[in-house]
């Protein structure tokens, strides 16, 4: 809001106090029209991660069609690979003023060491491993005794914390060091290929060689990757080039990113020459999945989730410490070039007397902002949480503690739409505990509710932490088995009825139960597979309960 200037009588200033104002403001133009840091004329490096490819396609293009130039720099973009200098080394030696890191890039601050994360171009890593169609290798579970690549850390942590996550030490893997030739998997030399997502996967495809992806996405790993950074001197000294070069590289992302043909045909002619084309337009397509421009601000960091990524290195004995990350991210230019402003605010100080006043006005009205906002933001957690806790008692039997039947129908018709998009087994076991009436007839409901809570905890104790057990009802409990056959379902409800028959629940009170078992099939319901479950249960009582039952599908009739 603008204040009218209302015109006074004139009053002779005394000479001190002219003076001053005169000062005041000569510096103050001063300042604006003569920046206190120009841009230096000195040529910028940029390390990358690896060989020239579409990977680093922004960078090219910024260079190419000149928006370092208009920014005022000249950029040089130095190649990667086995032989080159590693991007964070070369950037905290002083070799390069910018390098292209992954998400270990915190490990080095965590450390103490001086790295500033500007922009993470990809927000989800494209590092997986890679398994021939035909292995039966569909989980990390699966992994166990087998030959595995593995990149050394930090390139491999998204999938070493997938491993630690799911259950499984690497000293249950046969690991050995990367080849970079997926021929190795093609010809049995080894059984996962740890590879990317944007890169391997052509090759396979163009060879016809079927094959399948454990991506530590689908596990709840998900790191960043392709992070623009450099060192706090560079930061500190030269802030203004430090936004130039990020802005300017973030132009030439969002450029090749919605021009990807010519960006192609550039990095090809100019950068790749023994890429093909076609491999070039695959890797794009790939890298803007992972990227995420219509979702996602090019260069956006969460941080939030570079805690979470700095405690889960912590978490893989990669990095020590409390995880404190003052200072690891980048702000921007109102937040950095603190020297500008107080030069600004020094020159013109005499001049703000004037309006202290209206200076001290807007003080308050701010501080009561403050004060609304933080309220505001208090009460918008209240509800998140109290929106949690109604979410939890949705889905949570208070008895046992187990699903209910919403949350694992939800979870259940996600896993049917997993096991149809890469054809994987998925089974559903239906048991309940036999004549449970009589234990609430001749022992009372309140011991009837502690028999259900004993045999559900023991039962849950025996699950991989991939099955998901629920509650349906009463004495009935499902149990949902993804990456399980019908074999292997069968294998462990013939386990769970052995473990509760045989082991009473209390010194009075034993228990048998009845198990139903169904294997999904293509093509069919949530409520389908559960009428399987529920009619070879159905089998299991009329036998004589105490046993399980397996589904089979009847055989289809011969055309007459």
């Amino acid at each position: 809001m603008s204040v009218p200037f209302v015109s006074q009588p004139a009053r002779p200033l005394p000479h001190l106090t002219r003076c001053s104002l005169w000062l005041g403001f000569g510096l103050l133009l001063a300042q604006l029209l003569w920046p206190a840091e120009p841009l230096a004329a000195d040529k910028l490096r940029l390390q990358l991660r690896w060989l020239h490819q579409f990977q680093f396609a922004g960078y090219y293009m910024a260079l190419e069609k000149g928006f370092y130039r208009q920014a005022g720099l000249e950029v040089e973009i130095l190649p990667g690979g086995p032989q080159a200098a590693k991007p964070i080394a070369a950037l905290l030696d002083g070799e390069v003023d910018f390098a292209i890191a992954n998400s270990g890039l915190v490990i080095a601050r965590m450390q103490g060491k001086p790295v500033v994360a500007l922009a993470a171009i990809m927000q989800s890593s494209p590092v997986v491993w890679i398994v021939r169609a035909d292995s039966g290798i569909y989980a990390p579970q699966d992994l166990a005794g087998k030959r595995v690549m593995l990149l050394d850390p930090p390139e491999s942590a998204e999938l070493r914390l997938t491993l630690l996550r799911e259950g499984l030490d690497l000293d249950r893997l046969q690991v050995s060091p990367p080849s970079f030739d997926p021929l190795d998997l093609v010809d049995g030399h080894t059984d996962a290929y740890n590879g990317y997502t944007s890169n391997e996967p052509f090759w396979l495809q163009q060879q016809q060689i079927p094959y399948r992806l454990i991506n530590p996405r689908e596990y709840g790993v998900n790191f960043y990757n392709d992070v623009l950074a450099t060192r706090e001197a560079v930061l500190r000294d030269r802030p203004q080039q430090v936004e130039a070069f990020t802005q300017a590289s973030l132009r030439g992302w969002q450029y090749a990113l919605d021009n990807i043909e010519e960006s192609v045909q550039l990095i090809h002619r100019r950068y790749a020459p023994e890429k093909s084309l076609e491999h070039l337009r695959f890797e794009a397509q790939e890298l803007k999945k992972l990227i995420m421009p219509e979702l996602v601000q090019l260069g956006h960091m969460n941080p939030g989730r570079w805690q979470t990524i700095a405690n889960s290195y912590v978490e893989l004995g990669m990095a020590r410490g409390s995880g404190d990350l003052d200072g690891f991210l980048y702000l921007g230019p109102a937040q950095t070039d603190h020297r500008l402003l107080y030069q600004v605010l020094g020159g013109a100080a005499l001049a703000l007397l004037l309006l202290g006043s209206v200076a001290l006005r807007f003080a308050h009205l701010t501080k009561r902002l403050r004060l609304e906002i933080g309220a505001r933001r208090q009460a918008e957690q209240e509800l998140r949480d109290s929106n949690l806790q109604l979410e939890k008692l949705a889905s949570t039997d208070r008895l046992t503690g187990l699903w209910t039947r919403l949350r694992l129908e939800e979870v259940a018709h996600q896993e049917i739409k997993r096991a149809t998009r890469y054809d994987l087994p998925l089974c559903l076991i239906f048991f309940d505990i036999d004549r449970f009436k009589t234990v609430n007839d001749q022992h009372g409901h309140e011991t009837g509710d502690r028999v259900l809570s004993a045999v559900a905890q023991r039962i849950k104790a025996q699950l991989r932490e991939s099955d998901c057990l629920c509650r349906w009802g009463g004495e009935e409990f499902i149990i949902l088995m993804p990456h399980a056959d019908l074999e292997h379902a069968a294998v462990m409800a013939e386990k769970l009825r052995i473990l509760v028959a045989a082991t009473p629940v209390t010194e009075q009170i034993g228990v048998t139960a009845s198990f139903g078992v169904a294997q999904w099939r293509p093509g069919q319901s949530l409520r389908e597979l559960m009428q399987c479950a529920d009619q070879v249960l159905y089998l299991a009582k009329q036998r004589g309960r105490n046993r399980i039952e397996c589904y089979a599908p009847p055989a289809p009739q011969a055309s007459s």
